[in-house]
C-alpha cells in the first residue's frame, strides 16, 4: 500500500488541492498528521477535503487552538498566529470543528502498519514539542517502541536515523555474562525531493520522519511538500510541487489576515 503523507496545510486550499493533483494515480491511502488549520483563508474547504479523503488524521495545535481545547493558550502564539486563530473560529463550520474534535490527540499507530506510529508533534508531547535537533529527536526514541514515527509541527521535512552501537569493554573479559554495553546516536537527514530512501529498520535502526508542509513551508523552498510512504517496498520519497502562491496570498487579503503572515507564503519561511 502507499500513503499520502500530509501535514499542516493550514487552510491553504490551494496548495491541498495542487498536491492531490500532482500526487494522482500515485497513492492508495491518505494519512494526515494534522494542522489542517491555520494561519490560511480556508478553512471549512481543508477540513472537508481531508474529511473525504483522509484514512487518518491526527489533531494539531492549531486545530486545537480553534477548538478552543484546555491545554493551549492563545495568548502564547504570535499575534499574527492568533490573529489567525480568532478568525479561524468565527469562520469554521459546526461540522467541521465536530470533526475535528474527534481527531485523536495522542499518537496512533495504524492497524495496516503496527510498526508505525502517527503524531503531530512528537511522540512524548504529541501536540506541542517541536523535533528540530537530533537531542529532541533521541529523547523521543525512548517512549515509543515501533521502528518508525511521522510527524510534522516544524514545517520542515526531515529524517532522523537512530542507531545504537556496543562498545567495547575497556579491558577483555572471559565471563560471557558479562552484559554488553550499547549508547545510541541519531543522526539528521535532509531528504532531496524526489529521492527514494529506503526505510531500514532492522536492528539496531529506527526512524523519525516529517514530510514538511504542504501549506506553508518553513524550509527556504516555498513549494509544497508531502511525501510518499510505499509501505510494501518500505521506501519514503519525498516531494515538492510548485502551486501559485499568489491566489492563497489573495484569498488571505480578502480575508483580512496578517501581512505577515501573506508575505511569507513568497519566500518558504
Amino acid at each position: 500500500m502507499r500513503v499520502l503523507i500530509l501535514s499542516d496545510i493550514h487552510a491553504n486550499l490551494t496548495a491541498l488541492e495542487t498536491v492531490f493533483a500532482a500526487a494522482q494515480g500515485e497513492y492508495d491511502a491518505v494519512w494526515c498528521l494534522g494542522d489542517v488549520l491555520g494561519y490560511g483563508p480556508r478553512p471549512n474547504e481543508c477540513v472537508e477535503m481531508v474529511r473525504e479523503k483522509a484514512d487518518l488524521c491526527v489533531i494539531g495545535n492549531h486545530d486545537w487552538a480553534v477548538l478552543g481545547r484546555s491545554g493551549i493558550n492563545v495568548d502564547d502564539f504570535n499575534p499574527q498566529a492568533r490573529q489567525a486563530v480568532m478568525w479561524s473560529r468565527e469562520t469554521l463550520s459546526a461540522a467541521n470543528r465536530d470533526y475535528l474534535d474527534r481527531l485523536p490527540d495522542e499518537p496512533i499507530s495504524p492497524e495496516e502498519a503496527p510498526d508505525f506510529l502517527i503524531t503531530h508533534a512528537s511522540p512524548r508531547e504529541p501536540v506541542w514539542e517541536y523535533i528540530l535537533s537530533p537531542g529532541v529527536a533521541l529523547e523521543n526514541f525512548a517512549v515509543f517502541p515501533q521502528s518508525f514515527c511521522l510527524v510534522g509541527h516544524t514545517h520542515k521535512p526531515a529524517i532522523y536515523r537512530w542507531q545504537s552501537h556496543a562498545i567495547p569493554a575497556a579491558e577483555p573479559s572471559s565471563d560471557a555474562s558479562d552484559p554488553a554495553v550499547f549508547v545510541a546516536t541519531v543522526h539528521h537527514l535532509q531528504p532531496r525531493a524526489g529521492v527514494v530512501y529506503s526505510l531500514d529498520a532492522s536492528p539496531p535502526h529506527r526512524l523519525i520522519l516529517n514530510p514538511g508542509s504542504v501549506g506553508q513551508p518553513r524550509d527556504n523552498d516555498a513549494r509544497a511538500a508531502y511525501a510518499i510512504l510505499d509501505l510494501g517496498r518500505r521506501t519514503w520519497c519525498h516531494h515538492r510541487v510548485a502551486y501559485p502562491i499568489e491566489l492563497t496570498q489573495s484569498q488571505m487579503r480578502s480575508a483580512g489576515l496578517p501581512k505577515r503572515l501573506i508575505d511569507r507564503l513568497s519566500f518558504g519561511w
